[in-house]
């Protein structure tokens, strides 16, 4: 507890506390109402950071949030996250997973959290407006000749799309 209010500026004089600035600082804070989530949304997109990007590095389990998000504010897509994470044949462990339910609780964790700050603004999105991706192990998909490749993060290449299909392909699966 020392350490704590050495560092954040809170002195302690003649048995009473008196804060520095940085002591007042972390008690506004907390007095601040934490930002509303729609909890439904919050836990549709934890879902598909887990399963699609537990075994990246924070970065990439962003990029696929944002790769989420992204759909959501596209014409093509769902309006809701959770339409577009349940799409049919979108992301793969809505469609190949029996028990969906997380097993790993610090990936669990981590991916609430990724969830959040992406939610509340907390994060900008390094994949620069993707609303494709796919694990570098699935070599040329049909789709990504119409797309433009945007960022490579861990196992992941992302891409952009303009909205049109230049030939009868149809968006089948991440």
């Amino acid at each position: 507890m020392y350490k704590f209010i050495k560092k954040n500026g809170i002195h302690i004089a003649s048995g009473g506390i008196t804060m520095g600035i940085v002591g007042m600082a972390l008690v506004g804070a907390a007095m601040m109402a934490p930002p509303e989530l729609v909890s439904k949304d919050h836990e549709c997109l934890s879902m598909n950071i887990y399963h699609e990007s537990r075994g990246e590095r924070a970065e990439g389990q962003i990029a696929v949030a944002f790769t989420t998000i992204n759909r959501v504010k596209h014409t093509q897509w769902p309006s809701t996250i959770c339409e577009v994470v349940y799409q049919p044949k979108q992301f793969s462990w809505t469609h190949l997973i029996k028990n969906q339910s997380p097993k790993e609780t610090k990936a669990w964790k981590r991916a609430q959290v990724i969830a959040r700050d992406v939610l509340i603004g907390n994060v900008v999105d390094p994949t620069k407006g993707a609303v494709f991706y796919h694990a570098n192990w699935i070599k040329n998909p049909y789709w990504a000749k119409e797309m433009t490749l945007t960022k490579i993060i861990g196992n992941h290449l992302f891409y952009t799309w303009d909205g049109v299909w230049d030939d009868d392909d149809k968006r089948d699966t991440d």
